[in-house]
Formats: C-alpha cells, sequence, structure tokens
C-alpha cells in the first residue's frame, strides 16, 4: 500500500514538474518572440520604447483583465475573452499606429516631392533636396528621408536605399515615388518635372480616395452598429433577467450559440467591408 502511494506521489510529482517546465519553456518562447516583434515594429514606427516593459504590461494584461472581468461577471466564458482581448492589445495597438503613421506619410508626401522637385530647378542636387525634406518637412516623412540619407552616408546605394523605403512602406505612393526616381536615374529626363507631375497625381488620388471614403462612411457604420448590436443586447438582457441569460455562457448549448453567433458577426463584417471598400 505504501508503495503505491509512493508510486502515485513520485507520478504526480514528475506531472506537476513537466508541466511547469513546459509552462516555463513557453512562457520564454512567448517573451522572446513577443520582444522581437515589439522590437521590428517599434523600430519601423520610430518609437523608441523598451520592449521587456511593454511584454510586462502585456502579461499584467493577460492576467489582470479576466481576474477582474470574472469579478464582475462571475462568468468564466467572459474572462476568458477577456484574457483574449489582453493577449492581443499589442498588436492592435501596433496596427492602429502603422496605420495612423502610414495615413501621415500619404498626407506629407505630394509637398515633399513639390519641395523636391523646387530645390532641383533651383540648381540642388538629389541629396540637397531630399536634406531640404528633411528640414523643412515634420515626421514622419521627414523621419523617412532623415534614415535615407543616414543610409547614404553609411555608403549604401541610393537604390538599394530607395528600395528598403519601399519594402518597409509597402504603399502604392511610395511604390510610383521610388520607381520614378530610380527610372530617372537610370535613363535621365527632367527629375524636377517628374517629381511635380507625380505630385499632383498624388493630390488628385487623394481627393478621390477622400470622396470614396466620405460616400462609403454610412456603410462602414453601419456595419459597426450591425456588429455591436447582438453584443449589447446580450448585455442589456444579462442585465435585466441574469438567470435567463446565464445558460448562454454556462452551458454547452449556450457556447455553441455564441460560436456561431461570433462566426456569424464576423462572416457580416468580411461582406461588408468587402462592398464598402473599393480601391483607387
Amino acid at each position: 500500500m505504501t508503495g503505491g502511494l509512493l508510486l502515485v506521489a513520485s507520478m504526480v510529482f514528475i506531472a506537476i514538474c513537466a508541466l511547469a517546465w513546459s509552462a516555463r519553456a513557453g512562457y520564454l518562447q512567448w517573451q522572446s518572440t513577443f520582444t522581437h516583434n515589439a522590437q521590428v515594429s517599434l523600430d519601423t514606427l520610430f518609437v523608441f520604447v523598451d520592449p521587456q516593459s511593454l511584454f510586462r504590461v502585456n502579461v499584467g494584461l493577460f492576467l489582470l483583465l479576466p481576474a477582474v472581468v470574472w469579478l464582475l461577471t462571475g462568468v468564466p466564458f467572459m474572462a476568458l475573452l477577456a484574457a483574449l482581448a489582453g493577449a492581443f492589445v499589442p498588436r492592435v495597438a501596433w496596427i492602429v499606429m502603422k496605420r495612423r503613421r502610414l495615413d501621415k506619410l500619404l498626407v506629407q508626401l505630394p509637398d515633399g516631392l513639390t519641395m523636391m522637385a523646387g530645390a532641383l530647378r533651383a540648381g540642388a542636387s538629389l541629396q540637397n533636396s531630399i536634406e531640404l525634406v528633411v528640414e523643412e518637412t515634420p515626421a514622419p516623412l521627414a523621419q523617412e528621408f532623415s534614415l535615407l540619407l543616414r543610409e547614404q552616408r553609411l555608403g549604401l546605394a541610393l537604390e538599394d536605399s530607395l528600395r528598403g523605403m519601399a519594402q518597409r512602406l509597402n504603399t502604392e505612393d511610395f511604390d510610383l515615388f521610388v520607381s520614378a526616381l530610380t527610372i530617372a536615374r537610370e535613363v535621365g529626363g527632367n527629375l524636377s518635372e517628374t517629381l511635380d507631375r507625380l505630385a499632383s497625381s498624388l493630390r488628385a488620388k487623394a481627393v478621390m480616395e477622400g470622396k470614396i471614403r466620405s460616400l462609403t462612411a454610412q456603410g462602414k457604420m453601419q456595419g459597426v452598429i450591425v456588429g455591436c448590436l447582438p453584443l449589447l443586447l446580450a448585455g442589456i438582457l444579462y442585465v435585466m433577467d441574469p438567470a435567463a441569460m446565464l445558460p448562454l455562457f454556462t452551458t454547452l448549448y449556450g457556447w455553441g450559440v455564441m460560436a456561431v453567433i461570433f462566426v456569424m458577426l464576423i462572416l457580416g463584417g468580411v461582406f461588408i467591408k468587402k462592398i464598402v471598400t473599393i480601391d483607387v
């Protein structure tokens, strides 16, 4: 009997040790992946923050947010959703920051090209015209052109620097700028006139995209309202009659219904996005 108990205790101890080792390995892998991706993302955005500090904030959100939701609602499923939300908050924040920075870049680019074209007509070299853009324009365009200049001073070829800029930003407007500059350097021609025409084309494109965004804003808002309405109604009904709504969060059938609703909401959002998204 004692030998059997010792065997069971040994097996339990080994299982706990294996589980702890697996949890530690998973935690270290998560930390390494998070800090690496955060460092790359923050460098791309020219945001200088310690990735380790961001990782600690993310761990805090991942642990504290579910506990707070569980204490407030008493529903394990809602706590699980809160844990998933806490895990994905950094990714969503990075996407929003990147989108806003890219929008600012696209707004500033035509003015920067016009400034470069004016400097070239006045007799300045291409490098001097880029320096003028760095000095006279605000971030983030000044940051990108400043990085271009630093790479030039380190001996990197202009074509390679421009190609790196195009890959880093990955937008059609900057692809056009890089292509125009590269072709003009290879085959010759009036670079100032090329930049002026490109700036005019980008301004016309921005005006057209603004009109499209205005016309499709109602459809996007309808998609947001339709997507949030079931969640709002579920919350109101839970407050009004918790006993009737509790099986939705605590039974297998309720979880299945919520999974179906979640999938249908995602499909509806995808279809609405496809309808209101128009490429120029």
